[in-house]
């Protein structure tokens, strides 16, 4: 009898652990999508160095970002100079404002500036 009550203990366990995962899981897609994160997008080219130090500068604040290399699609260079009424690389959108080339995203991080256009704010841990 004890080993029969010792078995229906550890199954009862393991059926509510597998109940509670749903929802765990649905807690954390939630917060996920609370936060927002801010749409970061990097027009840029092969063998860019300009380029590769934008996508650094990103990757070092751990700032998601979409990467669209541009280098000999026609298409996607007209959509770039659409977007941001240049045909240089790279260039930087956040949020759909376009804010500039390396310069002016290093210049922002360096300010402060770039954590106001993402969205984060001083008083946020």
């Amino acid at each position: 009898m004890k080993k029969f009550m010792l078995s229906f203990l550890i199954m009862s366990t393991a059926v509510l652990a597998d109940q509670k995962q749903p929802s765990q899981s649905k807690n954390l897609i939630k917060q996920a999508v609370e936060k927002k994160q801010p749409e970061v997008i990097v027009y840029s080219s092969d063998q860019c160095s300009w380029c590769t130090s934008a996508k650094e500068i990103l990757q070092e604040r751990k700032i998601a970002y979409k990467e669209i290399n541009v280098r000999g699609n026609k298409k996607l260079i007209d959509e770039m100079e659409h977007v941001t009424g240049k045909r240089t690389v790279p260039q930087i959108v956040i949020n759909g404002k376009h804010i500039g080339s390396y310069l002016s995203l290093a210049s922002a991080n360096l300010s402060g500036e770039l954590d106001e256009m993402l969205g984060n704010s001083q008083d946020k841990e």
